[in-house]
């Protein structure tokens, strides 16, 4: 004879089963991280200081290192409305991933974008 009892204690113990089974999906903790795989990408940020008179400044990172600061008072009006916007700040973005050496060079590629 089933006891009625011993059904709902085995439906209840099943369905702790099932549920514990779908939060634990992979018995090794490392089977789906590779840690020989892990590759850490350099990321290039920029961040502008100061108020919209000549005093600002955009500084360039590579992960928290500053590697080249570009100064407002040694560009110009046209140049400092420029590099406010999104596009300017994608372009020194894209300068960066290039390798900015000189700020002569910058204002020379500036110039470039500004033309067209």
């Amino acid at each position: 004879m089933s006891d009625p009892n011993s059904s709902e204690t085995s439906q209840v113990q099943d369905d702790i089963r099932s549920h514990s089974f779908k939060q634990n999906l992979s018995k090794f903790e490392y089977d789906l991280y590779h840690e020989e795989d892990d590759i850490i990408t350099r990321i290039i940020r920029v961040k502008r200081t100061g108020t919209f008179d000549k005093n600002e400044k955009w500084k360039i990172f590579e992960n928290t290192k500053v590697i080249f600061t570009v100064e407002g008072t040694k560009i110009s009006k046209k140049e400092r409305e420029f590099l406010r916007s999104i596009d300017g700040i994608n372009f020194l973005i894209a300068q960066a991933k290039i390798g900015i050496k000189s700020l002569n060079k910058l204002r020379g590629e500036l110039k470039k974008v500004l033309i067209k």
